[in-house]
């Protein structure tokens, strides 16, 4: 059966290179994304730190991670510290000859041009000098900081801030700008992920506060274990994944293997889909074959056994050559996610057997999953039966078919009526089970649509048969699509893959953007902002700065991190928390208050969104116990309850409370109320010039223009998405041009006879084109309404309105792209299958 299914494969080459094609494809997706997810795991920590600490026997610090009432680990957002009987332990254990104390603190360098040094790819961090010596670094130049006055530098500082030993520089902290001499520029080992400054130990302590790290020389190992119990006492390589102090690389580290594994399901799923319909058409091709077969003795089983196996072949075949392309797939997707800062700097793909298995297996199952229904058709007719449908193909769906493609459209209509009668938001629980139906829903609605393709197409025919056959290219296309409704719709089902996959990522994006910063801009009240470099932050001092700026009548910062949420258990164990300061919050920030009052709001107090206060039963006057971002438990007492759909902030705590328990000190922003009458130009200038002295890299802009740079930031970073769009809906649509090629192609007959009858060239690529724009048409219209339903329920979830956050540029280019592919598909193709005289192409036949 192996040997008869090569035969007849190698015997139709120009159909399977089109399924060959797809298998690859989509093989290659999947094989590059579980390759990247699990380089990412396996490598963790040290892919995000340059720090490898070989001068030292052990790193010691307290465990990063919190064990929640459900017995679920919860990582930390944000680094625990030690406390000093955890120091006394550490250098009292026997063994212990040196432990040095790892304090760090952001620290950032003022170039000569006065530009600040570190961005959102590359930090800067300060350190004390026992940190450099224990990464084994040695000076270049200079001498080591010994004075509360001295930094010594890392080579990549000293380049991009154009300075050398004995300047004096300025060095922006969280307190403030403060200057320093330069007494060394250090070099370290290894590729460095940090802008490094190193002060004294003094100098450390006073910025950086209680250390999060003791780097250990020691002879005993397993003494110094006992000594900290349940600590992270790590040695070896372990050492390199032990100081991750740039937040946003850890979380990529750790959590961009769940955005690539929902890549890796989606091309999976749109493989398998564009893989049958490829199948649907090539089987098609062989109706008279397989005809023939069955009116010579072959036995249904066996027929279906040869199509199997002939799935077999293919999905092996492109498995194989699709997990070798993965493999440079994945090393081109490194290098790219990481230039734009969405993969760990230090991740490497290794070709892992694991990943590429998967891939190789997931091109056999989409192939055979994409089979069975093609192979099922074929052979359920009798042998006589056969023979004439392969002359003559069937128009009727069969009762089936029918049936299933109406329970899979009645199952994803029961999704979303569930979807909407649980409604929103998607922060609770009864949204987040509303937004899995949702999900559920969509691909339920295309599988409904593949099954009852034949008669969405009859359907579309009804209306427009009497417009059509009134000119001889409209009278032919009706005609042919009638003919073999199995044809078109398995044309038409990659083209509807391609808008409504393509849409429902684009709008889904669209509608977060849409909804959160409606919500932002609704609570932003300030007449002023004041905003640091990208993802950077200002320091509070830029607050102080403002205080004798003529006009401010108040201004506020504000800091945003997690708070773990565990006491009482509920399905939600940690959310947002933002620090502000009570004296002028409300002056700058409106959050609409639904219990208690903003008056009551200070110190010792706490302010929770309803959504959180209704999960977790708390009411006004409770005493709320959770742990700040570093694990420290803490309490505090609800004041005010205040509306916030989103999920923005689920909490509001005091900063002088909230911010000794963050490592990144600095504000995300400064909002600034001004006197009533100010000027906002003269304000503004104002502002800025007292800031340039003060906080270097800090920008005050109007309100109106500050959301203005919210939206055209937050719109930039849906670049990914637009990525996404492309890959996946490029697969579509591309495998759709090779069904409709290698359609065309078959029906060299049918365009010979269509001359023989008199008809020209220009007539039947006329004929041709209508027949592609109403194939299009139909995939348009259902890939869209597939979109918008689906995008509706989710824009409900969101908002609690019936809305569709649309975005007209995007989707009018994707339909263009279905209707590009569709003609491209159809058109090149004829050109060719009409050259060859219109005789010998019915003799081939």
């Amino acid at each position: 059966m192996i040997v008869l299914a090569w035969r007849s494969l190698v015997r139709r080459k120009l159909a399977i290179l089109a399924a060959l094609f797809s298998v690859v494809v989509g093989s290659s997706l999947v094989t590059a994304t579980l390759l990247i997810a699990s380089s990412q795991e396996q490598q963790g920590a040290a892919s995000v730190t340059s720090w490898r600490f070989e001068a030292v026997d052990a790193v010691v610090k307290p465990p990063a991670n919190v064990t929640l009432n459900s017995g679920l680990v919860l990582d930390l957002p944000s680094m625990p510290r030690l406390t000093g009987e955890q120091i006394d332990a550490i250098r009292n254990a026997p063994g212990v000859t040196a432990a040095a104390l790892e304090s760090p603190f952001p620290a950032y360098m003022i170039a000569s041009d006065g530009a600040v040094t570190g961005d959102a790819f590359t930090r800067s961090w300060g350190h004390p000098w026992s940190t450099a010596l224990a990464d084994a670094a040695s000076l270049s130049t200079g001498r080591e900081p010994s004075r509360p006055g001295d930094v010594a530098v890392d080579e990549s500082v000293a380049t991009a801030a154009g300075i050398d030993v004995g300047d004096p520089v300025r060095v922006v902290l969280a307190t403030g700008t403060e200057e320093f001499t330069v007494t060394g520029i250090v070099s370290r080992p290894g590729e460095q992920f940090e802008h490094a400054l190193f002060f004294d130990g003094e100098t450390a302590v006073r910025f950086g506060g209680a250390p999060v790290a003791a780097l250990v020389s020691t002879t005993d190992i397993d003494a110094l274990r006992k000594a900290v119990p349940g600590f992270q006492v790590l040695t070896g390589e372990a050492r390199a994944g032990s100081l991750q102090l740039d937040l946003r690389q850890a979380e990529l580290a750790g959590g961009s293997s769940q955005f690539l594994m929902v890549i890796a399901f989606l091309a999976l799923a749109i493989a398998v889909f564009v893989i049958s319909s490829t199948l649907t058409v090539s089987i098609g091709q062989r109706r008279r074959e397989l005809a023939m077969l069955r009116i010579v003795g072959t036995r249904p089983r066996l027929i279906r056994r040869l199509v199997t196996w002939e799935a077999a072949i293919i999905g092996a075949l492109g498995g194989v050559v699709g997990a070798g392309v993965g493999i440079a797939l994945a090393e081109l997707a490194r290098q790219f996610f990481i230039a734009q800062g969405l993969m760990a700097r230090g991740a490497v793909v290794s070709p892992e057997p694991t990943a590429l298995s998967g891939g190789a297996a997931a091109a056999v199952l989409a192939a055979l999953v994409a089979a069975w229904l093609p192979a099922r058709r074929a052979t359920r007719i009798a042998p006589l039966e056969a023979l004439r449908e392969s002359d003559n193909p069937s128009g009727a769906t069969g009762r089936g078919r029918v049936v299933f493609g109406w329970v899979l459209l009645g199952t994803a209509v029961v999704c979303l009526a569930g979807a909407f009668a649980l409604g929103g938001p998607v922060t609770t629980l009864g949204g987040t089970i509303a937004l899995m139906l949702i999900v559920m829903a969509f691909p339920l609605l295309i599988g409904a649509l593949v099954v009852l393709g034949s008669t969405l197409l009859r359907g579309v025919l009804a209306p427009l048969g009497g417009l059509l056959r009134r000119w001889f290219g409209g009278f032919v296309a009706e005609r042919s699509i009638r003919s073999d409704l199995r044809r078109a719709a398995g044309v038409s089902v990659p083209l509807t893959l391609l808008v409504a996959v393509s849409a429902v990522l684009l709008f889904q994006d669209s509608a977060n953007y849409q909804a959160r910063s409606q919500v932002y801009a609704d609570q932003v009240t300030a007449d002023v902002v004041v905003t640091g470099g990208v993802q950077l932050g200002v320091p509070f001092s830029a607050v102080d700065a403002l205080a004798d700026v003529p006009g401010v009548a108040a201004a506020s910062g504000s800091i945003s991190s997690r708070l773990i949420l565990d006491d009482p258990p509920t399905m939600r164990s940690n959310g947002t928390v933002t620090g502000v300061d009570p004296a002028g919050f409300d002056q700058v920030l409106d959050y609409e208050v639904v219990a208690g009052t903003w008056a009551d709001f200070d110190e010792g107090s706490i302010a929770m969104s309803q959504i959180v206060a209704d999960e977790k039963g708390w009411r006004i006057g409770d005493q709320v116990a959770f742990r700040y971002p570093d694990g420290t438990p803490g309490s505090a007492l609800l004041s005010t309850i205040y509306r916030d759909p989103m999920g923005v902030s689920d909490t509001v705590l005091p900063l002088d409370t909230l911010t000794p328990h963050v490592l990144e000190p600095f504000a995300s922003a400064i909002y600034v109320a001004l006197d009533p009458g100010t000027g906002r130009g003269d304000a503004l200038t104002a502002i800025n010039g007292a800031l340039s002295a003060a906080v270097p890299g800090a920008q005050a802009t109007d309100r109106d223009e500050h959301l203005a740079q919210v939206a055209a930031q937050a719109s930039g970073d849906n670049w990914i998405v637009l990525m996404v769009v492309v890959i996946l809906g490029g697969y579509a649509g591309v495998s759709a041009i090779n069904v409709l090629i290698s359609s065309t192609m078959s029906r060299k007959r049918e365009f010979a006879l269509l001359r023989l009858a008199g008809a020209r060239r220009p007539q039947v690529a006329g004929s041709l084109l209508v027949e592609a724009l109403v194939v299009a048409t139909t995939a348009a219209i259902a890939g869209t309404a597939i979109a918008a339903i689906t995008m509706i329920g989710y824009g409900y979830l969101l908002t609690d309105t019936i809305w569709l956050p649309f975005v007209g540029p995007a989707f009018l280019a994707i339909v263009g792209c279905a209707y590009l592919a569709a003609f491209l598909g159809t058109l090149a193709p004829a050109r060719t299958a009409m050259t060859a005289d219109p005789l010998e192409g019915v003799r081939a036949w």
